[in-house]
């Protein structure tokens, strides 16, 4: 009887740290994701229509995204190329690699760059608050006069991180980007580049945007700004993975 009872003891004593291995504090749950942005840097000794069969003879719609992998944004990044960022299980970081060696090469030159969402982090910082998620109606068809922007701010990397942050803070950075009138489509750390911050405003506002930025990014980022606009719902239809998630 006694061994019965050290028996089920011990059962009870293993189940209860079985259990406890398996309990993760919330910040550790969820799905195992990953963003990826890749730069598909048009090759421009040939023309658009070269660059397009290339795309096609190689399978690029077919093949890219690939199954199980999101698109979460669809830009080109005028100046830049097409600015892809996919949501995508760490698992498939390989099969996105042998899609874009196998369908992109020869039609671009390719980057990558390891991703995450910064805009949870720094919304509370925020005065203005406003964020957008892109219909699937191509620009050419909205009637509103509304544009993207990208704007990359490049850690400026002989400070530390606590006084680029006081810099942003003691020049009002958080109150004034965003301008009064634009609103954030995403606000992602591309590990490697810096901040990608994806605004959607009225051609009006454009100045005010540059200006925000002159007075309270500089010094603390080295900054550039290009023109953009959502390719995604112009390509939509040709891709064969159509898996879309917004942030």
């Amino acid at each position: 009887m006694k061994y019965i009872l050290l028996l089920a003891l011990f059962i009870l004593q293993f189940t209860g740290y079985s259990q406890t291995l398996n309990e993760k504090p919330s910040s550790e749950k969820g799905s195992d994701k990953l963003l990826l942005t890749i730069f598909l840097k048009h090759d421009q000794s040939m023309n658009i229509d070269e660059i397009e069969k290339i795309k096609t003879d190689q399978g690029f719609y077919e093949n890219f995204p690939s199954e199980g992998v999101s698109v979460v944004d669809w830009y080109v990044v005028m100046g830049i190329g097409q600015m892809v960022v996919l949501e995508l299980p760490a698992s498939k970081l390989r099969t996105v690699n042998v899609a874009l060696e196998k369908t992109a090469w020869k039609a671009f030159k390719t980057e990558f760059y390891t991703t995450y969402n910064l805009y949870p982090i720094i919304e509370n910082k925020l005065k203005n608050k406003s964020k957008v998620v892109l219909d699937s109606k191509p620009y050419s068809e909205k009637a509103n006069d509304k544009l993207l922007v990208t704007v990359f701010l490049k850690h400026n990397q002989s400070m530390v991180l606590n006084e680029i942050e006081a810099i942003r803070t003691n020049q009002g950075f958080y109150e004034n980007l965003p301008p009064d009138g634009v609103s954030v489509v995403n606000w992602f750390v591309v590990m490697g580049l810096g901040q990608m911050v994806v605004l959607e405003l009225p051609a009006s506002k454009l100045a005010a945007v540059n200006l925000a930025i002159e007075r309270t990014a500089w010094k603390a980022f080295t900054t550039e700004i290009y023109p953009t606009y959502n390719l995604y719902p112009i390509i939509e239809n040709k891709l064969k993975n159509r898996s879309k998630v917004n942030y």
